[in-house]
């Protein structure tokens, strides 16, 4: 077995090119493992972690470089590999040069030619964004900003810039967007109906706009915010414009609000303006004070399941809280479960790819575990030291910017996460892998089957030395998103997985089988 490398010196690569690239590289005869990756400084230490690092990425590849790194049976499987990705790589410019549609390269020139636009949606890397926002703005169109590593001052700046306008701001790192009936970034395909729902939570607003089409109803708009919307330096800008529209709007008749606790302030602020609302106004603040939004006149809810729950009752004219909001583990699979592990295994190792479901799981185990690790900021949980190595009960967000710098988001490109959890069955003390399984529009077209391949390898890794995994996961999606999320689900169950119908039935039953 041989490790090579070559580097591309200020060489800039779409990401998903890359992951595709890398793929493509990997089912080259005689490679074992492959990467086609920009060099930054995160993207360095996990080809360290993965197994593929070389005295040349530590001397030559800076952060503007791109490295070609493969392992292969042999030192010419290598070479012909390395040489194979250069090809691959010139065929793709000679594609491109060859393609007769127009391909607009500037905003100006995309402006010119959809001169009745309104929204533009940004994606490119994060210090880049302030100029092109700009543009937007100036041109009189509202922006979503998909992009991360955007930095606060000049979130703030363009929030302040696009409030004087009368424009809307959703982001930076705004992952979904319903409006006008149309799915943005990594929405899922819901029905339209009469529930607005605005949210500093990305995967928050999928899970909710998912189970409220799964419930039966649908969505009017649904405007994402960016979670740092909701802190005191930003003042909930987007998140205040975003409910003034939901109010104003004829087709919304019930408002749903979703982040975790915003800041004091904001916090004030927004149930300030929901208590003024004729409409009704379910608040899920993920671990906050619901009390709080009780005496604010709002539906307070504890869980993104409960908002969706809630949220449909009262556009059917019921009372919110004739929602079946309990959430109960099956003590009989519990038992099942947990008759499965040695005494050894006794901690959760949880991978997700949504930061609020990640969130909301760590809410729900506050109090029915002890010894929580995590790579997000929630009350008094420990950090962890090393996002590569799991402390007792681990919660870790691939989709945190630490994790998607240079590389594609975890919705999109699992394979992290996938060697991840390869690598947690290795541990002798694990008892349950959890995941969550984003569909929806720019997600992989088949997220369970490619957990799959990482879950039999993990589970023939715990086998051999006789223990046995508990693998709970949640499926966000509708039966309409083309992965079809009732096949997802056939799929993981008939391999033994157990799949719940929300991520707070899943977070529910974890903590209980883990604190017996």
């Amino acid at each position: 077995m041989v490790i090579k490398t070559h580097i591309l010196k200020n060489t800039f690569k779409d990401s998903v090119y890359l992951m595709r690239l890398s793929g493509t590289v990997r089912e080259f005869e005689g490679v074992i493992e492959a990467e086609v990756i920009v060099g930054t400084d995160h993207n360095k230490k996990f080809l360290r972690s993965g197994g593929l690092w070389t005295d040349e990425i530590e001397s030559e590849a800076g952060a503007n470089d791109l490295i070609i790194a493969v392992k292969a049976e042999d030192e010419d499987k290598a070479d012909q590999a390395i040489q194979g990705t250069l090809d691959e790589m010139s065929k793709a410019v000679d594609r491109e040069n060859l393609l007769g549609d127009f391909i607009p390269r500037t905003f100006e020139t995309a402006l010119q030619n959809l001169s009745g636009a309104n929204l533009a949606l940004l994606s490119i890397p994060g210090r880049y964004v302030r100029r092109e926002a700009d543009q937007v703005l100036d041109a009189g169109l509202h922006l979503m900003i998909f992009s991360d590593n955007v930095s606060l001052e000049d979130e703030v700046a363009l929030k302040k810039k696009a409030l004087e306008k009368d424009l809307l701001v959703m982001g930076p790192d705004c992952g979904t967007a319903i409006i006008n009936g149309i799915p943005l970034a990594f929405a899922n395909e819901v029905r339209e109906g009469k529930i607005g729902i605005v949210a500093a939570a990305g995967t928050g607003l999928q899970e909710v706009s998912s189970l409220i089409h799964n419930f039966g109803e649908g969505i009017s708009q649904g405007i994402g915010t960016g979670g740092r919307d909701i802190k005191a330096d930003v003042g909930g800008i987007t998140m205040l414009q975003g409910l003034k529209a939901l109010l104003a709007d004829k087709n919304t008749e019930v408002v749903v609000i979703i982040s975790k606790p915003p800041d004091s302030e904001v916090t004030e602020k927004v149930l300030e303006a929901a208590a003024k609302s004729k409409k009704p106004v379910v608040v899920n603040f993920l671990g906050g004070d619901l009390e709080q939004v009780r005496e604010a006149g709002c539906e307070p809810a504890g869980t993104l399941k409960e908002a969706a729950q809630k949220a449909v009752n009262l556009s059917r004219g019921k009372d919110a809280d004739s929602a079946d909001s309990a959430l109960k583990a099956d003590s009989e699979l519990v038992k099942k479960e947990k008759a499965r592990f040695r005494d050894s295994q006794k901690y959760l190792r949880a991978l997700y790819s949504g930061g609020t479901l990640a969130y909301e799981l760590l809410v729900l185990l506050e109090g029915k575990v002890d010894s929580v690790y995590t790579n997000l900021g929630y009350k008094e949980v420990e950090k962890l030291a090393d996002v590569y190595k799991s402390q007792d009960h681990t919660v870790i967000d691939f989709g945190e910017d630490e994790f998607t710098q240079g590389r594609l988001h975890p919705m999109i490109d699992p394979s992290l996460r996938n060697s991840r959890i390869v690598e947690e069955a290795k541990d002798p003390e694990t008892a349950v892998i959890m995941l969550d399984l984003v569909l929806g529009y720019n997600a992989h077209h088949d997220p369970a089957g490619s957990a799959l391949e990482a879950i039999k390898e993990a589970r023939e890794t715990a086998e051999k030395d006789g223990r046995q995994l508990s693998f709970v996961t949640t499926v966000c999606g509708t039966d309409e998103d083309v992965q079809n999320r009732g096949e997802q689900v056939a799929k993981l169950e008939e391999e033994g997985v157990l799949v719940f119908s929300s991520n707070a039935e899943a977070a529910v039953f974890t903590a209980e089988l883990l604190s017996q």
